[in-house]
């Protein structure tokens, strides 16, 4: 028995240094905090944010409270968008991190030289914070890497959000008009103007009436047109601008008229289009333009007959009695 002592006391210090070796070199989660944040910014404060993808890059500023694009010089972008997703990476939480070595970067895709996206964020030309998305764990998830912190986290954000290109970024809004600012709307062959709340057709005939509520949806549809991407600033022959296939012209309550000018590229079921106020060419659905290319005044018109009364009067009521002739009411 007492020479099993000494092998017991050997095993015993064995597994003491195994202990004490995997306690030192376990991860070290007594460091992190949780629920802090994963950059440290404020949304508000923010002027300028360059997303990268390795490829391709696009820069977006904040000018004068809206949020453009670098290029094309000074493009509308989505400010409402841009702002949203300021927001939700500031209000990021770090969370437990996935891995805390530099090592284990390269095997997320959150290095300086391997990454789905790196995003910058400014303040003038400072640089406030710098995020490296990578590889993603799961729905809404991926994995991020802030600059300086050789840590990784899962955080609920989706790298589609973050695209390179203008097209990601574009305000599709940006011909968007508000219906009731519109006072006037010629199209090819027929004009509406606005008298009080209602749309009226000019030049109407006697026996017309202009149909409110097509030319509501007609007004609206021009009010609403949203583009699809920009094509650029510089008018390009495949355009077919100088034949367009169809220009409408709006006055605003200020007096502004706006005159669009739409074009199909051949071979092409998009249009091209081209604002008086904008120095930008854009992209539009055929199904956006299709309707305005296609109304007509008749389509405007709720009621008309030849002889020049309303197409109800030229019915009869069915409650009325028949009417009788000269001839029904001579006696016997």
């Amino acid at each position: 028995m007492k020479r099993w002592i000494p092998i017991l006391g050997v095993l015993l210090v064995v597994q003491l240094a195994l202990a004490i070796v995997v306690y030192q070199t376990r991860p070290n989660y007594g460091a992190f905090e949780p629920r802090a944040k994963l950059l440290a910014f404020t949304a508000s404060d923010i002027d300028g944010l360059q997303i990268d993808d390795g490829k391709g890059s696009v820069q977006l500023r904040r000018k004068e409270g809206r949020w453009v694009l670098a290029e094309p010089a000074d493009a509308p972008a989505d400010s409402g968008r841009i702002t949203r997703l300021l927001e939700q990476l500031a209000k990021l939480d770090k969370g437990w991190p996935v891995a805390t070595t530099a090592a284990a970067a390269p095997r997320f895709k959150v290095t300086d030289d391997a990454f789905e996206r790196r995003l910058t964020l400014l303040t003038g030309t400072q640089q406030v914070a710098r995020l490296y998305l990578g590889t993603s764990p799961g729905i809404r998830k991926v994995h991020a890497r802030p600059a300086g912190d050789d840590a990784v986290y899962a955080v609920a954000l989706e790298t589609f959000e973050f695209g390179t290109g203008a097209d990601d970024w574009i305000d599709r809004r940006i011909v968007a008009l508000v219906a009731d600012d519109l006072v006037r709307i010629a199209l090819p062959g027929f004009m509406l103007e606005r008298a009080d709340q209602d749309w009226r057709l000019s030049g109407l005939a006697a026996g017309e009436r202009t149909d409110s509520e097509e030319a509501h949806v007609l007004a609206s549809k021009i009010a609403d047109l949203e583009v699809q991407s920009l094509l650029g600033s510089e008018e390009q022959p495949s355009y077919r601008q100088a034949t367009p296939a169809l220009e409408l012209t709006v006055a605003k309550r200020d007096g502004t008229e706006l005159t669009y000018r739409f074009s199909q590229p051949e071979h092409e079921n998009f249009w091209v289009l081209r604002r008086s106020d904008l120095p930008y060419f854009f992209k539009v659905a055929d199904y956006a333009v299709k309707p305005l290319k296609e109304a007509t005044r008749e389509q405007l018109i709720s009621q008309h007959d030849g002889a020049g009364g309303t197409a109800e009067a030229a019915a009869p009521s069915p409650s009325a009695p028949p009417a009788t002739t000269p001839e029904e009411n001579v006696d016997g």
